[in-house]
């Protein structure tokens, strides 16, 4: 003769209820579940659409030694990475590029940067803060909370920049300046590096698709202009002093020759011995200088070839375009998020 067990017979019985009373409230659950579908609809239909356009390109750098130029192909096949791990082949860690369009330089000269907008010409600066403005609805939302803010900012006076006798170049940011940099790096631009094949994507997220572009392409062209002047910044600056010492010798050069030829002239029907060790001295300080001159030409060109070599290339894969779809907001998704979250409440209640 078999015994129930009283607990399994206690939860079968709640389980029933518990059914029972989500049953009968189905109209509660219902009406909710379809109030949070409007809400749903609502939010998915006010969010603002996102365009992404991006482009994708490789570094290319001078000539690898010899050792990874031969056997860099077949080392590549047997899992082998002469390079190290991060390197890249302009010369420059992969791991840094993030850095650059991170940079406030690099965010200052985006936002500078002109677009044509709405048949207007402004500044990318004057577009995001448009762009970001508030609707009215989420105005009156956060007004509550920010009267607080907004008492403390009357009574307390902001600190003032002290400024040094020095002239530093210190960059001083307003409260508004902070955000349009912070939502550009966090939000606007963003670059996904392929350690493995060693491809750059940089894209940017925008609302308008041709702005995105536009933003894209100049943003392509700062970054490799920045990854260039890194490389090449001291081949630069020695090619720099050596045709500054190139010039100051020329004109050394050409000073001495005019020197020799005037005594010369002066002395056509002279020809002491001092006339001749003068000339014989005016001509050793000629050749001297010939020979720096001639040597720091020399110089020059090979500082110039130099730049050249180091210079880095970058091969586009895939160039900018405008985009057509856009990447958010997932408007269906968002519906059925809202849907869910109804019914679950509504259901636990």
């Amino acid at each position: 003769m078999s015994v129930e067990n009283p607990l399994l017979k206690s939860d079968e019985i709640d389980s029933i209820e518990l059914i029972q009373k989500i049953w009968k409230s189905r109209l509660v659950i219902g009406l909710t579940t379809f109030i949070f579908i409007i809400l749903g609809v609502i939010v998915a239909l006010t969010s603002k659409s996102v365009f992404s356009a991006s482009s994708t390109f490789i570094p290319k750098g001078e000539n690898q030694t010899s050792l990874s130029g031969s056997l860099g192909g077949l080392a590549s096949l047997a899992g082998i990475n002469f390079d190290g791990p991060g390197s890249s082949q302009s010369g420059i860690p992969i791991q840094l590029y993030p850095r650059f369009i991170k940079s406030n330089p690099f965010i200052k000269s985006i936002l500078n940067f002109n677009i044509s907008f709405e048949g207007k010409t402004i500044s990318f600066k004057d577009y995001l803060t448009l762009y970001m403005k508030e609707g009215i609805l989420l105005k009156i939302i956060k007004f509550p909370i920010s009267i607080p803010y907004l008492i403390k900012s009357k009574l307390i006076p902001e600190e003032e920049f002290i400024q040094s006798n020095e002239n530093l170049n210190i960059i001083k940011l307003t409260k508004k300046e902070e955000e349009l940099y912070t939502f550009v790096r966090s939000d606007v631009v963003s670059i996904a590096i392929e350690k493995k094949e060693g491809f750059i994507t940089l894209s940017v997220n925008l609302g308008h698709p041709e702005v995105a572009a536009l933003v894209a392409k100049k943003a392509q062209k700062l970054l490799q202009n920045q990854i260039i002047d890194f490389k090449i910044k001291n081949t630069q600056e020695q090619l720099a002093f050596t045709e500054k010492l190139f010039d100051e010798k020329k004109m050394l050069f050409e000073t001495l020759q005019d020197e020799l030829a005037r005594y010369k002239d002066q002395n056509l029907n002279i020809s002491s011995g001092v006339f001749r060790n003068t000339v014989s001295r005016l001509e050793a300080e000629v050749s001297v200088a010939n020979t720096v001159y001639a040597e720091l030409a020399k110089q020059v060109e090979e500082a110039r070839i130099q730049v050249i070599k180091d210079t880095p290339l970058f091969t586009i894969i895939d160039p900018v375009i405008i985009p057509n779809n856009r990447i958010s907001p997932k408007r269906s998704q968002i519906v059925i998020i809202w849907a869910f979250l109804g019914l679950a409440l509504s259901t636990g209640y």
